[in-house]
């Protein structure tokens, strides 16, 4: 985008370029309603958390506890609404249906604890398939069976992956701003993004898998782009407005970029919602998730990470607050 922009410019055809408003400036108080903004994080926070605990290991998947997974190939493209339909027909409507490759080939990883378990799931699957795509042919490629022991593995190293990529961000950010405090809230209204999209899932009975852990990953991400976008302005105003406090330079600072934060968020909030409503029900967790975390980080980067800054300088600088 920039190159094409410096050709036009370079080549004169595009003497002026006009952007469309979405909202005017704004003078909004930010840092004044820090402490109300405090509180509900830690109200919603706290009900994430709750839930989090109060579900123990059903807030996982079979992923992370264990369970059976059967590969299948067809002669055929099978579609997975209609095989998930077949095996719910034989009460596995828990099974997590993924494909594998090419619409003929298909994992099927469902909870099973003992090798009776196995055998019975096995055979009920092998039956409800046969019994509905004869004709395309159905063979089992591949029959794993993941323990119990190997999913808590799988748990520890799936969030030490979520904990190490904060950790990095935070050394990130410390860098370029060259101020631990600025790192230290971003980091924080990370955590709160990715606690509050974790605890809405739990809340709504949904499970935590290797899709989930993904869908959180992304959610930092997205999160730390736009308060660094916030970061880079209050770091322009703090050398154009010497005589400004600190707090007056970031509510500044947010109001300025509050339009790009909006236009940016809602258009990948509405892109996440197409794909939660038409993408079917193997991206629906996933998705999910993804809403919910991006919606907190909206409210997290406008509301809470600018404004930890000025609470963090108060509690340990408070000569430069």
């Amino acid at each position: 985008t920039r190159i094409v922009f410096d050709l036009l410019l370079g080549s004169g055809r595009l003497p002026r370029l006009s952007m469309l408003q979405f909202i005017r400036q704004t003078t909004i108080d930010f840092i004044g309603k820090r402490k109300l903004c405090y509180a509900l994080s830690a109200l919603v926070v706290g009900v994430g958390v709750a839930s989090f605990i109060a579900r123990g290991d059903a807030r996982y998947g079979i992923d992370f506890t264990g369970g059976l997974l059967q590969e299948y190939r067809f002669s055929q493209p099978v579609d997975a609404d209609a095989l998930r339909h077949t095996l719910s027909k034989v009460g596995l409507s828990d099974a997590v249906i993924q494909q594998f490759g090419t619409p003929t080939e298909w994992l099927i990883r469902t909870p099973a604890g003992s090798e009776a378990d196995i055998e019975r799931v096995t055979s009920l699957t092998r039956e409800a398939i046969r019994s509905d795509y004869d004709a395309a042919n159905p063979q089992m490629a591949r029959l794993e069976r993941v323990g119990p022991t190997v999913g808590k593995i799988l748990q520890q190293k799936a969030w030490l992956a979520i904990l190490w990529s904060l950790v990095g961000i935070l050394v990130y950010v410390a860098l370029r701003f060259r101020h631990f405090d600025f790192a230290a809230a971003g980091v924080i209204a990370l955590i709160h993004d990715v606690v509050v999209a974790a605890g809405v899932l739990c809340l709504l009975g949904r499970q935590i898998d290797f899709i989930v852990v993904a869908a959180l990953m992304t959610i930092a991400g997205f999160s730390i782009n736009d308060t660094i976008v916030i970061y880079d302005r209050v770091r322009e105003n703090l050398r154009l407005h010497r005589k400004l406090s600190l707090a007056e330079v970031i509510n500044l600072s947010v109001n300025e970029t509050l339009g790009r934060t909006l236009l940016t968020s809602l258009t990948v909030i509405f892109e996440v919602l197409a794909l939660y409503l038409f993408g079917g029900e193997v991206l629906r967790d996933f998705s999910l998730c993804l809403l919910f975390g991006f919606i907190s980080g909206v409210y997290s980067t406008v509301y809470i990470a600018s404004a930890l800054v000025i609470t963090w300088r108060r509690m340990f600088q408070p000569t430069r607050a």
